[in-house]
C-alpha cells in the first residue's frame, strides 16, 4: 500500500482515514515528537485507496465566496465570561440544541485528555465551550456524525480547519443539515505533552487538577490567563498562573512543540473550510474606539450562504456589527500565513520528557518571565478588566 499523504509533514492528524476503513487496517500511533499519526497494517489493507481518496492532505476544499466579517459577542453573560472570546460558539450551538440537534467539540475526559465528544442538551454545553490549545482526539466522530446527518438531525460540528476539511471529506458530499465552524488557527501541541504537563504540576504543587482553562477572565479579563480547578472531597478551588510564564504556553506561542504539518498548514489563509470561522477580535478597538474588550469579543467570518443564515437566525441573542472594510483590514495574521517552523523544532523529536524539555527548548528567559509577570501585576493594581 502506498502512503496516504506525506504523513510527517503532511499528515494533519485528522484521523478521517482511520475512520473511512472497512477493514479496519489503519490505527493511529504516536510517533517521537508526541503526535499520532496512521499505520497501515498492510495484512489486512486491500489497496482499495479510499484512504488515499479522501485524505484532506491530497484534497483542496474551501467554502468562500463572498465571506462577511462581524465584531459580535454572546448577550447572555455568562455563557461570555464563561468563553475564551466572546461567546458566540455558545449562541450559535444554542440554537442548535433548542432544534433537537446534535452538537460536536473538544472536551476534557476524566484524564484530562482532549477529545471529540457530542452533546444534544444544553446542560452538557460547558464541556465543550473554551479554547483548549491541544490537539484532540477524533475517535469515530465522523462516524457518529454521518450517523446524525442520515438520521436527518442538524449537526453543528467545530474544531480546527484540518479537521473540518477532514470531516468533509469523509462525509464525501454535502449535507443541508450540516453546519461546520472552524477558528483561526495558530497551530496545536500534542495530547501526549500536554498531559506531562498536567502531571508535572500535580507532582511540583501537590495537587490533583479536576480541569484546566487555557483563557480564564476571571483576573483580567479576555487574554491569557491560565486557571487550575482542583477538587478535594467535593470541594473545588481555583489556582491561577501566568500563561507567558508557562513552559507549556511559551513553547505554544514560540511555535516550539506544534504539529509538523502546522508550518506549513494550507488552511491559514481567508478561503475558509467552514461554514463560520470563530475568533478573538484582538484589534476590535481599531474599528470601534469605545467598545470594551474584557468581557470578551469575537471576530466572525460568515463563509457561506448556511454560515450567513445561522448568524441571520441568531443575532436577538448577541450584538453584532459587520465590518465594512473588509477582512484583510481586521489583522488576523494565520488568513495569510501559518507560523514560522523554529529550527529548534527539531529537539522535540528526541522523545524527550516534558520535564527535560523546560530545562532546554521550553526554557523561559528570565527577563521575558519577570516582563509578562510585571505586567500582570500592573493589570491587578490597575484594575485592568473593570475598564479595558
Amino acid at each position: 500500500m502506498q502512503k496516504i499523504s506525506n504523513i510527517e509533514y503532511d499528515c494533519t492528524g485528522c484521523e478521517a482515514c482511520v475512520q473511512i476503513c472497512k477493514k479496519s487496517a489503519i490505527r493511529m500511533q504516536q510517533k517521537s515528537d508526541g503526535f499520532m499519526y496512521p499505520v497501515i497494517d498492510n495484512e489486512k489493507c486491500v489497496d482499495c485507496g479510499l484512504c488515499t481518496k479522501i485524505c484532506p492532505a491530497n484534497t483542496e476544499i474551501s467554502n468562500s465566496n463572498t465571506q462577511i466579517p462581524y465584531l459580535a459577542y454572546n448577550l447572555n453573560i455568562e455563557d461570555r465570561l464563561d468563553s475564551s472570546s466572546g461567546g458566540i460558539f455558545s449562541v450559535i450551538a444554542r440554537h442548535v440544541l433548542q432544534q433537537g440537534g446534535i452538537v460536536y467539540g473538544a472536551a476534557y475526559d476524566k484524564s484530562l485528555t482532549v477529545q471529540h465528544i457530542s452533546i444534544d442538551n444544553i446542560s452538557d454545553l460547558q464541556k465543550i465551550r473554551g479554547s483548549k490549545y491541544v490537539q484532540s482526539v477524533i475517535g469515530e466522530s465522523f462516524i457518529k456524525c454521518k450517523q446524525n446527518l442520515l438520521e436527518g438531525k442538524l449537526v453543528y460540528f467545530t474544531g480546527t480547519p484540518c479537521q473540518i476539511a477532514g470531516l468533509k471529506t469523509y462525509l464525501q458530499h454535502d449535507y443541508d443539515n450540516l453546519i461546520t465552524s472552524d477558528l483561526i488557527c495558530h497551530g496545536i501541541p500534542s495530547g501526549h505533552l500536554f498531559k506531562e504537563y498536567i502531571s508535572f504540576l500535580e507532582s511540583k504543587h501537590n495537587i490533583k487538577i479536576h480541569n484546566y482553562k487555557f483563557r480564564s477572565k476571571k483576573r483580567y479579563g479576555q487574554g491569557y490567563d491560565l486557571e487550575i480547578i482542583t477538587e478535594v472531597n467535593h470541594k473545588k478551588s481555583s489556582h491561577f498562573l501566568c500563561a507567558e510564564a508557562e513552559p507549556f504556553f511559551y513553547g505554544f506561542w514560540k511555535n516550539l512543540i506544534l504539529r509538523e504539518s502546522c508550518y506549513r498548514c494550507k488552511y491559514s489563509r481567508i478561503e475558509r473550510v467552514s461554514d463560520i470561522t470563530l475568533a478573538d477580535f484582538w484589534t476590535a478597538k481599531k474599528f470601534f474606539p469605545k467598545i470594551k474588550t474584557s468581557n470578551g469579543l469575537s471576530l466572525i467570518l460568515a463563509n457561506s450562504e448556511v454560515g450567513k443564515h445561522i448568524i441571520d437566525s441568531v443575532q436577538e441573542n448577541m450584538k453584532i456589527k459587520e465590518i465594512h472594510t473588509g477582512i484583510k483590514s481586521i489583522g488576523q495574521a494565520h488568513l495569510d500565513h501559518p507560523v514560522h517552523r523554529p529550527q529548534s523544532r527539531d529537539i522535540l523529536k528526541q522523545g524527550l520528557s516534558y520535564k527535560q524539555l523546560c530545562t532546554g527548548l521550553l526554557h523561559i528567559p528570565l527577563a521575558y518571565k519577570l516582563r509578562v509577570k510585571l505586567r500582570n501585576f500592573v493589570k491587578t493594581v490597575i484594575c485592568y478588566k473593570y475598564w479595558k
